[in-house]
C-alpha cells in the first residue's frame, strides 16, 4: 500500500470506536484487506451534491428495470421460445406469472459459491507477479494479482478433462439450472451491494470512498473505488474470474448442454464458442491492461459493477447462447468459415487497437505506429492529494480515427456472437443492445472525466481526433 494511502487525511478527527485500527487483526484482515495497523480512515462527513435525476430518479428506475428484466429473461427463454410478447400476452394474470418465476436454491448458491472460492483460490495461489494500477484521484496505487492466464488454462482444462474427455461431470447441467442461478445470484447480489456499502463506510480499504446526498445514488453507485476482502482486489476477483471466466466456461457448457439434446453442436454454436473463448483468453492475456479501463479505474463498487457482474452478466450476456441450446444454428460450412473469420478480424482490431495505445505509453511515446511515428500529446495533471503526473494521450493509428475506436470492434463481435441465434427471438439481441448503449454512454463519461483531468490537453486532443466511436459517423 502507498504511503500516500497510508497517511491520514489532514484535519481528520481522532479516532473514534470502530475505526479499523480498533479491531482485532482478523477482522481488519477480513474487512480492510490488510492485517496492518496502517489502514484508512472512515470517510469524513462531507457528502457529494447530487441532483434529483442524477442520485434519485436514474438509479431508482435502473434498479427496477434490470431485477424485472433478470426475471423475465429465464421466464421468456424457458417457457415462452425466447418472446417478450408472448411473456405479456399469454399470461392472463399477474398471479399466472408466480409459478413461472425462477427460485434462488440450494443448488444455485452451491454454484455461486463454489465458483467463487475456486476463482479466489486460483487468483491468490496460482503464481504470478502484483501489478500496480494506476494512480487514484486519492493518490492510491492499486495492486492486483498477474495471474489471469494461468487461471484460464486451469479452469478451461479442468473443464476440458472433467467434461468431455473424461465425462466424469455433466456441465452441461449448467442449463438446465441457469434460471435458479440467475435467480439465486439476484437475491445475494442485493445484500452483498449492501455489505460493501456499509464496509466503505466503516473499513474502507483506501482513502478513495465517497458518499452522496442520495442514499439511492451511493448504492448504485457505490462508496468505495477499490475494496479489498481477505487481502483481495474484490473488483478483480468480481470483474475478471467470477463473472468473465464464468462467461467463458458458461457457454462452453451450454454447448455441452446441446450434445446431450441432439448429439451435435451445431455450427453456429460451435462458432459463438469458439470465439467467444478466443475472446476472453485475450481478455486474459492482457488482464493487467483492463486495470486502467474506466470499469476498475474509475467506477466505484455498488450495485452497478456487483450486482451487474453477479447477475446482469449471466442474464445479458449469456442470452443468445441460453436460447441456441434448444435452437440450433445449422449453418453450412461456407457461411461458418466466413463468419468466423470475420469475427477473428474483429477480435484482432479489438485487441491490436488496445496494445498499440498501451504499447505507445509504456515506451513514452518513442516508437512508430503503422509505419510512421507516433504522435502523442503529453498531457499533465494533478490528483486530488497534490501530486503532478502525466499521460500521452495518442493521436495516429486506431486512435487517430476515433477517441473509442476500440468500441467498434466491439459492438462487432456482438453482433457475430449472436448471429446464430437468427432473428426469431429479439431478446437473443439483448446483449448487443445493452452493450450498444453502455458504451455509448460509456463514452460520454469517460469524455467528461477526461476533461476534467487533462482540461486544455482534451481541449487540443478532440480537435485532432474529432469523432467519439465510429469514423466519419459519430
Amino acid at each position: 500500500m502507498s504511503s500516500a494511502t497510508q497517511k491520514k487525511s489532514s484535519g481528520s478527527s481522532p479516532l473514534s470506536p470502530g475505526s479499523p485500527r480498533d479491531v482485532a487483526w482478523p477482522v481488519r484482515f477480513a474487512l480492510v484487506g490488510t492485517a496492518s495497523d496502517e489502514v484508512p480512515d472512515r470517510p469524513n462527513g462531507k457528502r457529494e451534491e447530487v441532483d434529483w435525476f442524477r442520485g434519485y430518479f436514474c438509479p431508482i428506475s435502473l434498479v427496477i428495470w434490470t431485477l424485472m428484466m433478470a426475471q423475465v429473461v429465464p421466464i421468456a427463454v424457458t417457457h415462452f421460445n425466447g418472446s417478450l410478447l408472448r411473456v405479456w400476452t399469454d399470461v392472463p394474470t399477474w398471479a399466472g406469472y408466480i409459478p413461472l418465476l425462477p427460485l434462488p436454491s440450494l443448488r444455485g448458491l452451491g454454484y455461486l459459491f463454489g465458483w467463487s472460492f475456486f476463482q479466489a483460490i486460483l487468483m491468490h495461489f496460482l503464481p504470478g507477479k502484483d501489478y500496480v494500477g494506476p494512480v487514484t484521484p486519492a493518490g492510491h496505487r492499486p495492486v492486483y494479482r498477474n495471474n489471469g492466464i494461468l487461471a484460464w488454462i486451469v479452469t478451461h482444462g479442468l473443464w476440458l478433462v472433467l467434461g468431455p474427455l473424461t465425462h466424469t461431470v455433466n456441465f452441461g447441467r449448467v442449463y438446465d439450472d441457469f434460471a435458479e442461478i440467475i435467480a439465486t445470484n439476484n437475491v445475494f447480489g442485493v445484500p452483498f451491494t449492501i455489505f460493501l456499502i456499509w464496509k466503505g463506510m466503516n473499513f474502507p480499504s483506501s482513502r478513495d470512498c465517497y458518499v452522496s446526498t442520495s442514499i439511492f445514488f451511493d448504492f448504485f453507485q457505490g462508496v468505495e473505488l477499490h475494496p479489498r476482502l481477505f487481502g483481495l482486489s474484490l473488483k478483480q476477483l468480481l470483474n475478471c474470474r467470477i463473472s468473465m471466466m464464468g462467461w467463458s466456461i458458461v457457454f462452453l457448457c451450454f454447448a455441452e448442454a446441446q450434445y446431450d439434446r441432439f448429439g451435435y453442436v451445431s455450427n453456429g454454436m460451435a462458432m459463438t464458442a469458439f470465439l467467444l473463448v478466443t475472446y476472453l483468453l485475450k481478455f486474459f492475456w492482457w488482464e493487467t491492461g483492463y486495470f486502467t479501463s474506466i470499469d476498475v479505474a474509475h467506477d466505484r463498487c455498488g450495485y452497478y459493477i456487483v450486482w451487474g457482474l453477479l447477475t446482469w452478466v449471466p442474464t445479458a450476456y449469456c442470452t443468445f447462447g441460453y436460447f441456441s441450446v434448444e435452437h440450433p444454428a445449422n449453418w453450412n460450412l461456407a457461411l461458418t468459415l466466413v463468419v468466423t473469420v470475420v469475427g477473428l478480424v474483429a477480435l484482432w482490431v479489438n485487441w491490436d487497437a488496445d496494445h498499440q495505445r498501451q504499447y505507445v505509453r509504456e515506451n513514452k511515446g518513442k516508437v512508430n505506429v503503422w509505419g510512421q511515428p507516433a504522435k502523442c500529446i503529453e498531457a499533465r495533471y494533478t490528483a486530488s492529494d497534490g501530486s503532478e503526473h502525466k499521460s500521452l494521450l495518442l493521436y495516429s493509428g486506431y486512435w487517430g480515427l476515433s477517441r473509442h475506436f476500440h468500441y467498434v470492434p466491439e459492438l462487432t463481435m456482438a453482433v457475430i456472437w449472436t448471429l446464430p441465434a437468427g432473428t426469431q427471438c429479439i431478446l437473443a439481441w439483448l446483449y448487443f443492445a445493452f452493450l450498444f448503449c453502455l458504451l455509448v454512454d460509456r463514452s460520454n463519461r469517460d469524455e467528461g472525466k477526461c476533461n476534467a483531468k487533462y482540461g486544455k490537453y482534451w481541449v487540443e486532443y478532440r480537435k485532432l481526433v474529432p469523432y467519439k466511436i465510429l469514423p466519419y459517423v459519430y
